[in-house]
């Protein structure tokens, strides 16, 4: 397989400079617009990966529908880059399959990506160790009432879950706690959401962890890659 590519619409040139770094640094060539309408004629000649659009953009909802209906692009993994505030539910009735929140920061956009790069080709190998699981944990949101869900991909920098409520997490930083297979001492952090798709799952990043609990998790982690058992059971939800 050549290189990937992504197709980036964004006049926000802070925005371009930290989207072409981090897809750089994942071996995926992005190419940059600032109109619907160019973007869409380079579409309808070129295969892209990925579709990344900012809904700043005048037109950027019509980008994300035509993308849909052409040929070279039917399989793209489609990405939208939107303030906390915007309902969830109109952005996947438009095509989007992903979700990645304002304000955009280095950490938060390459974990966001990590995971889109995965879905590009199909490929969980790259950005380090990262193990299919079936790990039952509680999010503890800043306002409301905790919840449980069920973490489905696990890296030493964060997580991926299987959400119930899709604008649970739209708030910001949460309470996550999980006991990793084998393990008796549970562990505690301070996480953020990422990115949302339409599946009903996010990736989450940690953002505070303890140094204990860090080193339990990569332990786990490169024990669970060598035994090649990686998922574990749903007991205990």
């Amino acid at each position: 397989m050549g290189m990937l590519r992504s197709l980036l619409l964004t006049r926000d040139e802070s925005t371009v400079r930290l989207m072409t770094r981090i897809f750089k640094d994942l071996d995926v060539e992005a190419q940059h617009f600032t109109d619907t309408s160019s973007a869409v004629s380079k579409a309808s000649s070129t295969r892209f990966e990925a579709i990344v659009v900012d809904d700043q953009v005048e037109g950027a909802q019509s980008l994300l529908e035509k993308i849909v209906e052409l040929s070279t692009c039917a399989k793209s993994v489609r990405i939208a880059l939107v303030q906390r505030d915007v309902k969830i539910n109109s952005i996947f009735k438009i095509g989007t399959q992903v979700v990645l929140y304002k304000p955009l920061s280095l950490e938060r956009v390459r974990h966001g990506l990590r995971a889109v790069r995965n879905l590009m080709a199909q490929d969980r190998r790259r950005g380090g160790e990262r193990v299919q699981t079936a790990v039952p944990a509680k999010m503890s949101p800043r306002r409301g009432d905790s919840t449980y869900v069920v973490i489905i991909d696990l890296s030493d920098s964060g997580a991926a879950v299987s959400l119930e409520n899709e604008d649970l997490l739209a708030s910001g930083a949460f309470g996550l706690e999980f006991s990793l297979p084998g393990y008796s001492e549970r562990i505690s952090c301070s996480a953020e959401l990422v990115w949302q798709d339409s599946q009903g799952n996010g990736g989450v990043r940690f953002v505070d962890m303890p140094t204990s609990s860090r080193r339990q998790l990569s332990e786990w982690l490169k024990e669970s890659s060598k035994s090649g058992d990686a998922v574990a059971s749903r007991a205990g939800r």
